[in-house]
């Protein structure tokens, strides 16, 4: 996707970022917000304000390209009721002439970008325009098209593809820094206080009062540091990988981060699926739909496994399979296929004797329609009813006794109906 421009509180300067998607074969997409420029300069309380915890800052503008700006007013108005819609159309159609007729210019690398403020306010955070990218590009996949025409009399577009397990984390890199040292384990030891901030989330003093909390250093070699938690990822450079770089002509420090970016990923995408799951679970309708949803977890869980041939990649997943988060939404999953599973099948065995039952009175009421034309013949003779031809008179018996038999059944069932009945409001 083209660049957008985000304007934080307390920051007067735009801040330029590219956001990344990634679709995947079982439609969950991901997104990533990259920022162009770092933060060279930044003291360890302004990453962990200004880097770390920047989804918590409130958003006072968002600058983006026309086509941008004219998907994202479509699939907001699109979920709209339809009466609400309309109703706002004046106003809207205004608020957007107002925009598209105050175009700004963004400086981008080499290229100089016009773009139009797509929100100014002070209520929404990053988290809110990632969701609302994610609705975009969601409608998009479902539609097969980009829609930037309202459609103001269309029915309303519910967006069922952000779940409440949605959610993002910051991922830090930091590629050089003071004190720098060459060896990975020096660097850490060196700069524990800094590591801790991050992966806590908050700036610590100098003067640490509780004990460290164990951190575990995904990477095997000596070259930098690849910290993970469910909160926040940290990539720590030792000196080692700049001069590698700076002898490398191949290789940049792009690649390293995009390597650690698809670990990331890969976790996240794991963390989702597993929520995810519960949410088809709640969809299954017989006890095979429960077996079948089973199945594909044991598949997906199968193929995690070829991760295990590479070392590095299979202590990743191990620690990522220890997170919080993780662990209790699978202990939470195992706990609830069961319970759909024992409910589905008492359903069904209900299901099937409330069947049996009625297969059995079906067959009670022709067995007593057929033996009933005996009992019937004297009614008719009391009565005068006769039939030139005996096989009309045994037909004609035979339908009387079927009404007779069912309206009994039906008697009885509302009788016993009446009696509970009255038997519920004496006890109340």
């Amino acid at each position: 996707m083209r660049p957008i421009a985000v304007s934080t509180e307390g920051d007067e300067e735009y801040e330029v970022m590219i956001p990344y998607f990634k679709i995947y074969a079982g439609g969950i997409i991901s997104i990533s917000l990259s920022p162009v420029l770092g933060f060279e300069g930044a003291t360890v309380r302004e990453v962990i304000g200004k880097e770390v915890n920047k989804s918590q800052r409130n958003i006072n503008s968002v600058l983006c390209e026309r086509a941008l700006y004219l998907a994202c007013t479509e699939s907001q108005m699109s979920q709209m009721p339809l009466q609400e819609r309309i109703a706002q159309r004046r106003g809207f159609e205004a608020t957007a002439k107002s925009a598209l007729e105050a175009p700004q210019e963004l400086e981008f690398l080499d290229e100089r970008l016009t773009v139009y403020e797509l929100m100014h306010t002070d209520q929404l955070t990053l988290t809110d325009i990632a969701r609302n990218l994610l609705s975009v590009v969601a409608r998009a996949v479902t539609l097969g098209a980009v829609r930037t025409r309202i459609n103001w009399f269309s029915r309303q577009y519910r967006d069922e593809s952000i779940g409440e397990y949605w959610h993002g984390k910051p991922i830090i890199y930091i590629r050089s820094h003071t004190r720098q040292k060459k060896s990975s384990t020096e660097n850490w030891a060196a700069h524990k206080r800094l590591v801790n901030s991050v992966m806590a989330r908050v700036h610590l003093t100098d003067v640490v009062t509780h004990a460290d909390s164990a951190r575990s250093d995904m990477r095997e070699f000596d070259d930098f540091n690849n910290f993970y938690s469910e909160a926040v990822s940290l990539m720590l450079s030792s000196a080692q990988v700049e001069s590698f770089v700076e002898q490398n002509n191949s290789y940049t420090f792009n690649n390293l981060t995009s390597d650690i970016q698809v670990l990331n990923e890969a976790s996240h995408f794991i963390r989702i699926y597993y929520a995810y799951a519960s949410l088809d679970l709640d969809r299954c309708k017989t006890a095979i739909d429960v077996a079948r949803l089973e199945l594909e977890i044991l598949k997906f869980e199968e193929s995690l496994l070829s991760a295990y041939k590479y070392g590095e990649i299979a202590k990743y997943f191990d620690e990522v399979k220890r997170g919080d988060h993780l662990t209790t939404v699978c202990k939470l999953l195992r706990k609830k296929v069961e319970i759909v599973r024992k409910a589905l099948e008492l359903d069904e065995k209900i299901a099937s004797e409330t069947y049996t039952r009625r297969t059995t009175i079906i067959f009670g009421i022709i067995a007593s329609a057929t033996l009933s034309p005996e009992l019937m013949q004297p009614f008719a003779k009391f009565y005068g009813v006769n039939f030139a031809d005996e096989q009309v008179g045994k037909l004609v018996g035979i339908g009387a006794s079927v009404v007779v038999v069912v309206s009994l059944l039906a008697s009885t069932h509302y009788m016993f109906r009446f009696f509970n009945w009255i038997t519920r409001k004496i006890k109340i």
